[in-house]
């Protein structure tokens, strides 16, 4: 993707900006050579910057032409006599690349050409929105809403009333914020999400008719959260239900009321977790992964092969299966079972031996 209203820059030019960010990197070759887009080893040509950081692509990058490239410095040796290539070097490739990426080619939200607040949207009276905010097209902004500087509210929003939402913040076309829910700073909401659906609380009678239990609490996304396409984050029943700062969650995502997540967490598509679980920081989930009610999940777990956990994971480590133990013990135990038929008919001989007079 190349995004030319950010480029061309000088390499010297980038690595200044970036050293702004707490990036530092090692420039080998010259420094004025000038980037004017980013691109994937495949398709790189004249100009473009891109990022290697595995020996394997070594002979893609050597088959094109590209001006520089992002390299860690293992690889140096292995590219450092190609012609008019520079070789950025830095310790870490991929948060280069997020980096460089965000600055210089990410998407350009302003293209999108709406004026600050679109006519056939509808704001309420006491609505409060800061300094750059935008409102795209059919959007409506529910009462007592605070909207902080630069926000951004895209095409068939909905935000219901008292939520308040931080600075820089986006919110995708089609997504709800249910009543009160708080939103920090560079929060993402993605398209067709809700955040504050209602609660999945109800009570049964004899007859086990179910009753709704109101639920009234709110959702908290701390500040650089982001949720994914299509999820779900149910309000509490009556405090909050609370997701930690810089987590992030992949598409079609459920959390369900009362739960809390920490910090830094990346919990892939289909994550599922009910109510009232608690889950720690850093925490990492695989696809389809599940989680029960009233779980504590410790930092730094790792749910791997559609892990269900059915009780408290109180080590940090990796674990998969259903109900979920060490991955160690898991592969072990699959390794077992793809030769259960022949263990068994094992056995069977061996008992009919034992039976023969």
């Amino acid at each position: 993707m190349r995004n030319l209203s950010r480029l061309p820059k000088t390499v010297k030019e980038i690595a200044d900006e970036l050293l702004q960010e707490g990036l530092t990197f090692e420039v080998i070759g010259s420094s004025e050579t000038r980037i004017t887009g980013i691109a994937p080893l495949e398709t790189a040509t004249s100009g473009d910057l891109v990022f290697l950081d595995k020996k394997t692509f070594v002979e893609t990058l050597r088959s094109k032409t590209p001006a520089a490239v992002v390299a860690n410095k293992a690889l140096v040796e292995l590219i450092k006599d190609l012609p008019n290539l520079v070789i950025l070097v830095a310790a870490n490739v991929p948060l280069a690349h997020a980096k460089i990426k965000q600055r210089y080619a990410g998407r350009n939200f302003d293209q999108a050409g709406w004026p600050a607040i679109h006519a056939s949207s509808v704001v309420h009276e006491t609505a409060e929105l800061g300094s750059g905010v935008v409102i795209e097209p059919r959007v409506v902004v529910g009462a007592r809403v605070k909207l902080a500087k630069g926000v951004r509210v895209m095409s068939g929003v909905v935000i219901e009333h008292d939520v308040t939402v931080d600075e820089n913040s986006i919110l995708h076309p089609g997504c709800i914020i249910g009543y009160g829910s708080k939103l920090g700073r560079d929060v993402v909401v993605g398209a067709g999400s809700v955040i504050g659906s209602e609660g999945y609380g109800f009570a049964q009678d004899s007859e086990r008719k179910s009753h709704p239990i109101p639920q009234t609490g709110i959702v908290v996304l701390e500040d650089r959260v982001r949720i994914g396409a299509n999820c779900c984050v149910d309000r509490a029943t009556y405090r909050e239900t609370r997701i930690g700062k810089g987590t992030k969650l992949d598409n079609l995502c459920h959390i369900a009321h009362n739960v809390e997540i920490g910090e830094d967490c990346l919990l892939t598509s289909m994550f599922c977790v009910a109510g009232s679980t608690k889950i720690g920081n850093r925490v990492i989930a695989s696809g389809q992964s599940g989680v029960i009610d009233h779980i504590n999940i410790c930092d730094d777990a790792v749910l791997l092969h559609r892990a269900g956990v059915t009780k408290d994971i109180d080590s940090p480590g990796a674990y998969a299966g259903l109900p979920t133990q060490p991955l160690t013990d898991y592969l072990k135990n699959m390794g077992v079972l793809r030769n259960a038929v022949d263990l068994k008919k094992r056995v069977s001989d061996l008992e009919a031996q034992q039976e023969k007079p």
